[in-house]
């Protein structure tokens, strides 16, 4: 262990503490990888994870596998190896309606930078199409220092880093001119074309509408930004920045700004900087959110992500780095790092699910980790009370269920409006994207289950959902949350099978209500579906269907329903006065339906189908 003390400097910004966190473990996840250097997600509710391969391809895991498979291969356009390859991709906000995802690629041949655009396939989303749009191409001077992380801000730009172009001490001065794109943070519109670029300029940008200075610059003055990422709760970019023969360090970078290489490494003056960088006194440090020196065999940062998961691996907002040379993982809190883990991978990148757990690479052993904690509370599950879809997201004001064990001491249910936030001493504690926590009002607490409503100020995104027992945390977990997310309740409370709904009868102007579902005589488990009498014909007669999260739709309404193959009219679609959380579907119905026996129900609203459900016709 001496050789921590020995490497334990204050610089200026952040003490260092060694003793290792034993309850902080590695779990591989993926073994068998051709030198990881990123592991990302789409951000599509599938929570898959996406692999990066330096020599390549583009791997794709699906939730619980324990394999990737190809999904994209881009072998043959690049050259690889050294600091060369494959070395970013970032998925479009809109990826799960668009398709789209960006890659960062050196170009065989001369080694440039080459920033294009992908699409997945209409077909099988686990396969690329192999047709690029380039939007970007840089030249570079040198086979080092070539940056390559892509990602997409909240403001739904496409950031892009580029190292000073290579060498040592940045020979051409290029981070400081702001005529060159290499050495600083780029910001450009990939939803739109502007003249002769294939992509657009964010109007805000720091050089648009002067005559000096490229537009694509968002900040001025980094060396090599390998690896970076934005806060998803407050939105901040922390820039991991691999420094020449001394420093390490990350800055939370800012439009506009100069970070100050190559006149300033860290908090270091460089007194080798080339001709042409301003002198340490005529530029302005900005001083560094955290550093380190070369020392214990330290020499090259590897950022991380400020920590916004849900399963208390970490403390929240603790930001989580590592070394490439010692394989040490640390965490920065409270002005301090801390070691978690002094491991022997060569840590290539860190990487984040949607649901905010973080991920490493080992470039050396070919293994992808995801960073756990033994002292985590135990997983929930959290799912739309009605469709029950492990994939889906779940809507403001809808019903949810968690699941688990121990979630409370017996069973209590609301005894009436309004819903209290504390049954049996059991509470839901919503933390949302925004970093707000609310408490969830509640229907019913049980030991391995809670029914809870999604409070409707939620901001949408990946949420944490907490449960309680007597203040203390005993399960938690990631839960993602939409505008919209509708869902059918079914009989059998599982999202399939016979509809839980209800018929109405108007004869002569008066309605009257009948049950489309019973419990089966043979087994009381079990529900089975009454037939709808659709006679005599002079009755209108209308299925009414009960969900949650339907609100959410655009107006006008935009919806159909197949029943059995043919398309019936929706009368409502909305929340219903009775019940909280609740929601309703009226379909009038024909008797084109008598003698169709038991049939699928299929409602589609804003292009979204929902679970589906059975009814049965006489």
């Amino acid at each position: 262990m001496m050789k921590y003390w020995i490497g334990c400097l204050v610089l200026f910004f952040s003490a260092c503490a060694y003793a290792q966190n034993p309850n902080i473990q590695l779990q591989p996840i993926a073994t068998g990888v051709s030198s990881p250097v990123l592991v990302t997600n789409a951000g599509d509710g599938s929570n898959r994870l996406f692999i990066v391969e330096q020599t390549g391809k583009i791997r794709v895991m699906q939730p619980e596998a324990t394999t990737a498979t190809d999904f994209l291969n881009l072998t043959t356009k690049l050259v690889s190896g050294g600091e060369q390859g494959l070395l970013g991709l970032a998925f479009h906000p809109k990826y799960k309606t668009n398709r789209k995802f960006y890659v960062n690629y050196t170009r065989s041949g001369d080694g440039a930078t080459v920033v294009s655009e992908f699409q997945s396939s209409a077909s099988n989303r686990n396969l690329a199409d192999t047709t690029e749009r380039i939007l970007l191409t840089i030249a570079q001077p040198y086979a080092n220092h070539n940056g390559g992380m892509i990602a997409f801000g909240p403001d739904g730009y496409l950031y892009i880093g580029m190292g000073d172009g290579g060498s040592g001490n940045d020979p051409g001065n290029r981070a400081q001119n702001i005529e060159n794109l290499l050495g600083k943070m780029l910001r450009i519109d990939v939803n739109r074309t502007e003249g002769a670029l294939q992509y657009g300029i964010p109007p805000d940008n720091p050089f648009v509408g002067t005559i000096a200075g490229r537009d694509e610059i968002f900040a001025v003055g980094v060396r090599n930004p390998w690896r970076w990422s934005f806060d998803r709760s407050s939105g901040q970019l922390y820039v991991a920045d691999v420094g020449q023969n001394a420093r390490e360090w990350v800055h939370i970078v800012e439009k506009g700004k100069n970070y100050g290489w190559a006149t300033w490494e860290g908090t270091r003056c460089n007194t080798s900087k080339p001709v042409g960088s301003p002198e340490c006194t005529a530029l302005p440090l900005i001083s560094p959110l955290l550093e380190y020196a070369h020392s214990a065999g330290r020499c090259s940062i590897t950022g991380g992500y400020v920590y916004r998961g849900a399963r208390f691996t970490f403390a929240q907002g603790a930001y989580i780095y590592g070394d490439y040379c010692t394989g040490e993982i640390w965490q920065f809190a409270n002005g301090q790092s801390l070691l978690l883990q002094d491991t022997t991978l060569s840590l290539s990148a860190f990487g984040e699910d949607e649901g905010g757990e973080i991920y490493v690479c080992g470039l050396n052993n070919g293994t992808v980790y995801r960073l756990t904690n033994t002292t985590s509370p135990r997983t929930i599950g959290t799912v739309s009370s009605a469709s029950y879809d492990k994939e889906a997201s779940v809507a403001r004001e809808s019903i949810a269920s968690a699941f688990g064990t121990g979630l409370a001491n017996g069973e209590f249910s609301a005894p009436n409006l309004p819903l209290p936030t504390n049954l049996g001493g059991t509470t839901v504690t919503i933390r949302d994207s925004q970093g707000i926590e609310r408490l969830a009002p509640l229907f019913y607490a049980g030991p391995m289950q809670v029914n809870f409503q999604i409070p409707a100020q939620t901001a949408t995104g990946y949420s944490a959902v907490f449960v309680k027992l007597n203040d203390v945390v005993v399960s938690s977990g990631p839960l993602k949350v939409d505008g919209f997310a509708p869902g059918i309740f079914t009989a059998a409370a599982s999202g399939a099978g016979v509809a839980a709904g209800r018929v109405q009868r108007v004869r002569n102007g008066i309605s009257t209500y009948e049950e489309m579902v019973e419990r089966d005589p043979a087994d009381s488990t079990k529900w089975r579906s009454v037939a709808i009498d659709l006679e005599p014909a002079t009755d209108g007669v209308f299925l009414l269907l009960f969900g949650t999260g339907l609100r959410g739709r655009t107006e006008p309404l935009n919806a159909s329903v197949n029943i059995g193959g043919m398309s019936f009219p929706l009368d409502f679609v909305g929340a219903q006065s009775e019940f909280v959380g609740l929601d309703q579907i009226n379909i009038r119905l024909s008797q084109t339906l008598q003698g169709k026996g038991e049939v699928d129900v299929v409602v589609t609203i804003d292009g979204q189908a929902l679970n589906t459900v059975r009814a049965r016709f006489k």
